[in-house]
């Protein structure tokens, strides 16, 4: 037993050396390793999306809370807000602020409700009407009062006289007895009612200037300083216009007049029922010289007291 193992070994190693000695011609070739970028690039992840075979790019931080410019207004600091001005009103106005109070006569849609012509009577009248009309202008009158009645404001305002309006519009409802009531409550130095006449004769013209009268009791007080304040409006116009006019008038029943407690006027600027005179007052020159008159009387007026 002991022999044939020996005898085996020793067959191998004589086979073991005939193997190694048919193979002395042929030296292996050594084959070159690939290189770790060959392998890469072979290899099927090395086309991957370059985001998977590059480093991802670093996220671009997000912007630190450096702060992003102040607003001008912040919740933390709002501005004061503008105070919108408030409607123009028509506060109490003592009398030696001068206060004029200008009344445009008429309106685009007249008010016939009757309405009591004054604290000591009975009679009534309509509210108010929208006026005559002009016989070749075509033009109402309470347009051309209107006209006439800012050319005044703005008159007054140059010479730093206050100025009220009771009306600035043709849209409006007042009566005259309100209108009367507008200048008491803001204690006017004057009101001076603006008008233009009519007649069934086309031949009448020319202006004239009405104060209340005292023979009704309720404007006594207002009398005497309302019929000095016509005269001064009236040598105005006459300045003004080279006219004379057709003088002044005292009237007691007007409810403009009788509701008023304080001086009060009315201007008839001419007839629009006289075709040339209706023209007249329509010209802009004219009118500006109706203003100027008007203006010298009241501010000579307001300038007595």
């Amino acid at each position: 037993m002991v022999y044939k193992r020996r005898m085996l070994l020793f067959s191998a190693i004589i086979s073991l050396f005939g193997v190694l000695a048919g193979c002395g011609d042929k030296q292996p070739v050594p084959v070159a390793l690939p290189t770790t970028e060959a392998v890469l690039s072979a290899s099927p992840q090395a086309t991957a999306a370059p985001s998977e075979v590059q480093a991802a790019p670093t996220p671009s931080p997000s912007p630190s809370p450096t702060a992003a410019p102040t607003p001008v207004a912040t919740l933390e600091t709002k501005p004061t807000p503008t105070k919108k001005a408030a409607p123009t009103t028509l506060p109490s106005v003592p009398k030696s602020n001068k206060l004029v109070m200008i009344d445009p006569g008429h309106q685009r849609v007249g008010n016939n409700t009757p309405e009591q012509v004054g604290p000591d009577t009975r009679e009534t009248k309509a509210k108010v009407s929208s006026g005559t009309v002009g016989v070749r202008t075509k033009k109402p009158e309470y347009v051309l009062n209107l006209e006439v009645s800012m050319l005044l404001k703005d008159e007054l305002a140059h010479r730093g006289i206050n100025v009220a309006m009771t009306r600035e519009t043709h849209d409006v409802d007042i009566s005259n007895k309100q209108r009367a009531d507008m200048a008491n409550e803001v204690g006017a130095a004057l009101v001076v009612r603006i008008h233009a006449d009519g007649d069934a004769s086309a031949s009448t013209k020319g202006f004239s200037v009405l104060y209340p009268s005292a023979a009704q009791p309720a404007v006594k007080p207002i009398a005497a300083d309302s019929k000095q304040a016509a005269g001064f409006l009236l040598t105005g116009l006459q300045q003004a216009t080279g006219q004379k006019g057709r003088g002044l008038s005292a009237r007691d029943d007007l409810s403009g007049f009788n509701w008023s407690k304080v001086p009060v006027a009315l201007v008839e600027i001419g007839f629009m029922t006289n075709p040339e005179e209706d023209e007249l007052m329509s010209e802009a020159a004219y009118q500006q010289k109706l203003a100027m008159g008007i203006a010298d009387g009241i501010e000579q007026f307001v300038n007595s007291k």
